[in-house]
């Protein structure tokens, strides 16, 4: 999963899952991702040739998948995206969007008593962003706070927790044939 910053605090990360296993996190300050071939260039030895990458196409992660597309196997999520039919694990809760989702499934994942038993590296970072984001039940589904609404309350982004939630999201649809086709 490459969560994509462009200058500023942010921070690109890219996460690296391995069937159940997270590597540690790779993050880059801003500064060193001024652009969209600046962040392929760190993601491009990263696809492996049976698993891709999932790349943020919102705003800046759009340049990064178009210098990725074409080279490497790719896949852009939209976290706006919406989601009409993909439901919870129980079946009875809908997705506001692909984000909700996202974040969601990783929450399922993680239930010590019925996940899938990932394996996350120790990392302080990683955590604070998986607790960070708050949840609603509207009309349209479960809705994850924005990434702007955590940032002012957090004090800076959840780039780990978005890299993260983009892997294990896009292995999980890519599995079930729900995110399209891997360009190359």
């Amino acid at each position: 999963g490459v969560d994509v910053a462009r200058g500023g605090a942010d921070k690109t990360v890219l996460a690296l899952l391995y069937g159940r296993w997270l590597a540690p996190m790779l993050k880059y300050p801003g500064s060193s991702t001024p652009d969209g071939p600046a962040v392929a260039a760190l993601a491009m030895p990263y696809a492996h040739a049976t698993l891709g990458l999932f790349v943020d196409v919102i705003g800046v992660g759009g340049s990064v998948y178009d210098c990725l597309k074409g080279v490497v196997r790719v896949a852009g999520v939209n976290f706006a995206e919406g989601l009409p039919s993909e439901r919870d694990k129980t079946g009875r809760m809908r997705f506001r969007n692909v984000r909700a989702a996202a974040y969601w499934r990783l929450r399922e994942a993680l239930d010590p008593a019925n996940g899938d038993g990932l394996a996350l590296p120790p990392d302080p970072e990683l955590v604070a962003d998986l607790c960070a984001p708050r949840w609603s039940l509207t009309a349209g589904g479960i809705l994850i706070e924005s990434k702007d609404d955590i940032h002012e309350r957090i004090g800076r982004s959840p780039d780990c927790g978005d890299a993260l939630a983009l892997a294990y999201y896009g292995i999980r649809q890519r599995k079930n044939s729900a995110i399209g086709a891997f360009t190359r």
